[in-house]
């Protein structure tokens, strides 16, 4: 009997210690983007940094919503970015210099003017429910 105790309080504990290890992560931006198209956003790890987001949803512009939650994300480090499709190509357009066409931001503290890095768009997300805050 105390061997069946002592294996339920460690897989009692153990199911505690992994629930923390997840959390809801909102992303939020402003709502006086250009009402038409629509706003991708993408969180991703260092090992698929802008390729194929760890996560991702799209959302109408014109929805009357400025954010969109993540549940049960795990915690660790990840980038966020968002971009707005006016256009409506499905695309993130560029230019003929090669600069962005369309509104976009990334988390952290990425430079507009050159192309992003996961060392400098990170941020750390260890908490319950902890929000990124972004302007289009």
């Amino acid at each position: 009997m105390k061997t069946l105790t002592l294996l339920f309080i460690n897989i009692l504990f153990t199911s505690i210690l992994t629930a923390q290890d997840k959390g809801n992560l909102t992303v939020t931006f402003n709502e006086d983007a250009v009402s038409k198209g629509d706003i991708y956003i993408g969180v991703y790890q260092k090992d698929n940094f802008m390729a194929k987001p760890t996560v991702g949803d799209v959302l109408k512009a014109d929805a009357g919503t400025n954010q969109i939650t993540f549940k049960g994300l795990a915690h660790g480090e990840y980038a966020v970015s968002v971009y707005q499709d006016v256009n409506g190509n499905q695309q993130f357009d560029m230019d003929e210099y090669g600069r962005p066409a369309e509104p976009w931001v990334m988390s952290g503290n990425v430079n507009p003017n050159q192309v992003p890095v996961f060392e400098d768009a990170k941020i750390e997300f260890s908490s319950t429910d902890q929000t990124v805050s972004l302007k289009l």
